[in-house]
């Protein structure tokens, strides 16, 4: 059976539920919810969170995400079919790039932080004991995606869920300089969580690129931060510690802060 947590209702997402053809599933709402109490007597509803949890397989749906008909369905064919993997992934619809049938940690790092593959929350479906046991919480409590998946798929890659599609759009990103500099910084913030995970003999980028690619993150912050503020952010990164990775890095710093001054003379 699979759990399906919603942490906001919403209408088109319980319409969607209302509509699938495998009905084996129950779907938790927060107790406030104020669209809850006109679907609880036409969907298998209860109010709880994550820890309330009693279903082995658990997905959390999202604002943006819309899933057809066929989804609970074709999650359960997949897990029952595939029962060794503690996390399993469905593309979106709509082109983009897309997952293959297994994706280790170094691919789903590759595909999502290099390629900029989207991969919402809602794309994955976890063993419920293993998330509980691995998930990584941002500040307000909530899931932080990539660090998640990635502390989940430690023991197995992601698997697929092969000839499914996922309806999703987009959260519109706020153009706001404050909320765009708090993106900038959980950018930042993902990427020292990635040095830790993979640590540095086992990273998946060369020293080089992991110093242009962290440097290109950081020079974002510019003009709002000095470059000195800029050169302070990138020491703290541990790819940049010892006398000559602290020149490379000096280096690459200072070329990806002339690219992004030369783009913003042209914008």
């Amino acid at each position: 059976m699979l759990a399906i947590l919603l942490p906001v209702g919403d209408e088109k997402l319980f319409g969607a539920l209302l509509f699938q053809k495998n009905k084996d599933f129950k779907v938790y709402v927060n107790e406030n919810d104020p669209l809850a109490a006109d679907y609880e007597t036409k969907l298998n509803l209860v109010h709880g969170t994550l820890e309330d949890v009693q279903e082995p397989l658990v997905a959390i749906l999202e604002n943006g995400a819309v899933p057809d008909e066929n989804y609970v369905g074709r999650i359960l064919r997949a897990t029952e079919r595939h029962p060794d993997f503690d996390v399993y992934h469905m593309n979106l619809a709509g082109g983009g790039r897309r997952f293959p049938r297994k994706a280790g940690a170094k691919k789903v790092f590759k595909l999502t932080i290099l390629e900029n593959a989207a991969a919402p929350l809602s794309s994955f479906v976890f063993r419920t004991q293993k998330l509980r046991e691995k998930a990584v919480l941002k500040a307000d409590g909530s899931l932080d995606t990539l660090p998640t998946v990635l502390s989940c798929a430690k023991d197995a890659p992601v698997r697929n869920i092969w000839r499914a599609e996922l309806s999703w759009t987009a959260p519109a990103l706020s153009a706001d300089p404050a909320e765009v500099e708090r993106r900038i910084r959980a950018r930042l913030d993902l990427l020292r969580w990635t040095e830790s995970y993979f640590g540095d003999d086992d990273y998946p980028l060369s020293v080089g690129d992991q110093l242009d690619l962290f440097a290109a993150e950081t020079v974002k912050l510019y003009p709002s931060y000095s470059p000195e503020d800029l050169k302070e952010i990138m020491a703290g990164f541990q790819v940049s510690q010892g006398a000559i990775r602290k020149m490379r890095a000096s280096s690459a710093l200072k070329s990806a802060l002339k690219a992004r001054q030369k783009a913003l003379q042209q914008a």
